[in-house]
């Protein structure tokens, strides 16, 4: 039903824009989303149940007599609510009296003093309900409603909402909200078009005494009292005077911190139809709920979650009417869904609702002075919301009248100030005069938010895939838009602690952190006392050097000579963090896998060679190991014979000669001391097996024969336990290639 309205309405100005002489409003249900420039979000077709459910309950009230021209309710006993309103069928009418409601209170177990309803906007006809504002009673368990005056309208009903709580049933929120979440920007659609409103505002309707006359002068605001809050630190108003802003170009500032939907236990299973989206946020419009100022802080949660009750079953809207709201301690709430990184159309300044966001400050300021907290966060909320648009909170902006019965012609095109007041738009007393008049200063404010602020690549470490590795001492470096005389100072943050201090000028600390794995960021902090603070950056400080098992060499199969003797070099690195780096400097340097075990490599036979291995981590630890090991060669005319063996000449063998065997059972026997062996065989197409016996027991049985004559094969290869040992080469005769050529033995002392 929402869409319909703003098909309807958008296709009708379509008309009178184009000069149309037929100025009728339809209904063309036809006419496609693209003509109006608008897109939607479809709704969740699985929400799942609130954490905190809010509970509505409506009582007729209509008088059973059509021409009553008053209604009383005496008192009676209710369920447990602490939001309530009073709403009738047709969204165009109103009563014409003084719209009384007195409750009971669960508290002090009294009945309090009669309470006027602020009545909802004329004009608010979007298929659903009229409705006065919701008026935050607290936890209560009766009711009494009066209205006098003529003019009743059909369908009068007194809609209570209770909000639910945690373990409990309702009345408050004794369980403050969660830790707040970072709102994202997103980048507008540069080819949307903007288009006309759809959905009307919640505010009040004046009476005749309390709106301003247009062209005169705000009342001037009292000055601001700052409430401690109860879910989230004030920031109070700046103490310094601020330089007045001038520049009109856009700023690019992310939202403050806010509680999300789910934190304030939105229902999602309410939001039934498409939320509309416009093309970008133009103005920022800034209303109060009309409320009590009497709230405590820890009861916001509570109050965000039976508004959107309110709006839904009262009024009948899509969602929550505001983007934003933001309570007197200046904590931040997500609003209508989608409209924190999205230009979401909401309903809140009928008429303009599209291209423009609503921000609405939880209480009544009319006559109460507008708190600095809450001032702070509409200026970055401005900021951040105009700013990703390309818009500067110091300029205006156009929007077109969307409304058949608003404040302006339907189609004429209205100029505003990037953040206007809900009256600006509307014939309202809304956001009431003093936060009204407080309007200026927050423009200014909204200028000099802090932008720009990213943190750059950090000095003294390593940086890989995001995280940063560090001995103890780190710069930290940071860059950022805003001129250093708007700002106070920079804060480093670890952990979320205020570890150092930087003038405003600074755009790098020194920092010393303890062995361990931190978050670092910078908060800049404006003169004004708002902050703005960078994503935390993953830093592990590390003064551990990597363990390092010392390289282990052994002999491995392969051609062997007098100055080459094939080895493997197995080693194993480990680090409490991560090893980034393995490296060898001798007998070679090579760099080899971080995660590597072994390198393949040769020896200078008869020689000491020392092997040298260092591993360091993403820190710079480092630790080196190195072994000294030498190749021997024995040949094999140094081995004990048993039976016939000849000698063969020649310069392809190792020293120049080999013997060979064709019997079965003849014997080479070698005696050595060593931790690694290898016996040597020269291979041709008729050369054929052995058997290798290890002190004594038979460990092998090797295959001489090869296509293509080979020397100084190294074809049993064995690591030992360091010590003596005896290896045995036995002929096993094969049938028609009996001949065994051996080389030789090396091995590892």
């Amino acid at each position: 039903m929402h869409r319909r309205w703003a098909i309807g309405i958008g296709a009708s100005l379509a008309v009178l824009a184009a000069g149309g002489a037929t100025a009728v409003l339809a209904w063309p249900a036809d006419v496609p989303e693209a003509a109006v420039g608008v897109t939607e979000l479809a709704p969740d077709p699985n929400p799942p149940a609130p954490e905190i459910e809010a509970k509505f309950d409506a009582l007729d009230i209509a008088p059973a007599d059509d021409k009553a021209e008053s209604v009383d309710v005496p008192e009676r006993t209710t369920k447990r609510f602490s939001l309530l309103g009073i709403s009738w069928t047709d969204p165009k009418s109103a009563p014409r009296g003084a719209v009384q409601v007195r409750t009971h209170s669960v508290a002090t177990g009294k009945w309090t003093a009669w309470q006027t309803l602020a009545k909802g906007e004329a004009g608010a006809d979007n298929g659903g309900r009229g409705a006065t504002e919701p008026l935050w009673v607290g936890p209560s368990d009766g009711v009494a409603a009066r209205i006098a005056g003529g003019g009743l309208p059909r369908g009068l009903r007194l809609d209570l909402v209770d909000p639910g709580q945690k373990g409990g049933r309702g009345g408050g929120e004794p369980d403050p909200s969660a830790p707040a979440t970072e709102g994202p920007e997103e980048t507008p659609s540069p080819d949307a078009t903007p288009s006309p409103d759809e959905t009307p505002s919640p505010e009040a309707t004046p009476s005749p005494e309390a709106t301003s006359p247009e062209g005169t002068e705000p009342t001037p605001a009292e000055t601001p009292t700052v409430t401690t809050p109860a879910t989230t630190p004030a920031t109070t108003a700046p103490a310094t005077v601020l330089p007045t802003p001038t520049s009109t170009a856009p700023l690019a500032t992310p939202l403050p911190s806010y509680v999300s939907r789910a934190q304030w236990s939105a229902d999602e299973r309410l939001v039934t139809d498409p939320i509309s989206v416009a093309s970008e946020v133009r103005v920022l419009f800034v209303h109060h709920t009309a409320e009590s100022n009497s709230y405590s802080c820890a009861d916001s949660p509570a109050i965000v979650r039976a508004i959107q009750s309110y709006h839904v079953k009262s009024n009948g809207w899509s969602d929550i009417g505001y983007n934003f709201l933001v309570d007197k301690c200046g904590t931040l709430f997500e609003g209508r869904k989608g409209g924190v990184t999205k230009a979401v159309i909401g309903a809140h300044t009928y008429g303009f609702n599209t291209n423009s966001a609503g921000i609405a400050v939880l209480g009544n300021y009319s006559t109460a002075a507008s708190p600095g907290p809450a001032e702070l966060t509409i200026a970055q909320v401005a900021a951040a919301r105009l700013g990703a648009y390309g818009h500067n909170p110091n300029t205006t902006a156009q929007l077109t009248e969307g409304a058949p019965d608003g404040k302006f012609k339907p189609g004429q095109v209205v100029t505003f100030q990037r953040v206007s007041g809900h009256r600006d738009g509307v014939s309202t007393e809304c956001p009431g005069n003093n936060l009204y008049a407080r309007l200026p200063s927050i423009r200014a404010l909204a200028l000099t938010m802090v932008s720009g602020l990213t943190a750059r690549t950090f000095g003294g470490g390593t940086a890989v895939s995001g995280v940063y590795y560090t001995r103890t001492a780190v710069t930290v470096n940071w860059q950022l838009g805003t001129p250093s005389e708007y700002l106070a100072r920079f804060d480093v943050l670890v952990d979320g602690k205020v570890a150092k201090t930087a003038p405003p000028t600074a755009r790098s600390a020194p920092l010393t952190l303890a062995p361990g794995t931190h978050s670092v960021a910078i908060r800049a902090v404006h003169l004004s006392g708002a902050t703005v603070t960078t994503g935390a950056t993953k830093v592990i400080a590390d003064v551990t050097a990597p363990t390092l098992v010392a390289p282990a060499v052994t002999l491995r199969g392969g051609t062997y000579s007098t100055t080459y003797a094939p080895v493997t070099v197995a080693y194993r690195a480990a680090d409490n963090v991560k090893v980034s780096a393995l490296a060898f400097t001798a007998p070679a340097k090579v760099t080899v896998s971080p995660t590597s075990t072994t390198w393949q490599t040769g020896l200078r036979p008869g020689t000491a060679t020392n092997v040298t291995l260092t591993a360091k981590d993403y820190s710079g630890n480092a630790r080196t190991a190195t072994v000294q090991r030498k190749v021997k060669l024995i040949a094999e005319t140094s081995a004990k014979r048993t039976g016939k063996w000849t000698t063969r000449r020649g310069s392809a063998y190792l020293s120049g000669k080999a013997l060979a065997a064709t019997k079965a059972k003849t014997k080479l026997s070698y005696a050595f001391t060593g931790r690694s062996a290898a016996l040597l065989f020269s291979r041709g197409a008729k050369t054929g097996k052995a058997y290798v016996y290890l002190d004594g027991k038979k460990v092998a049985t090797i295959d001489t024969r090869r296509s293509a004559t080979a020397y100084r094969q190294a074809l049993w290869t064995r690591t030992l336990s360091p010590g003596k040992h005896t290896v045995v080469v036995v002929v096993a005769g094969t049938g028609g290639r009996p001949t065994v050529v051996s080389d030789g033995l090396a091995y590892i002392p």
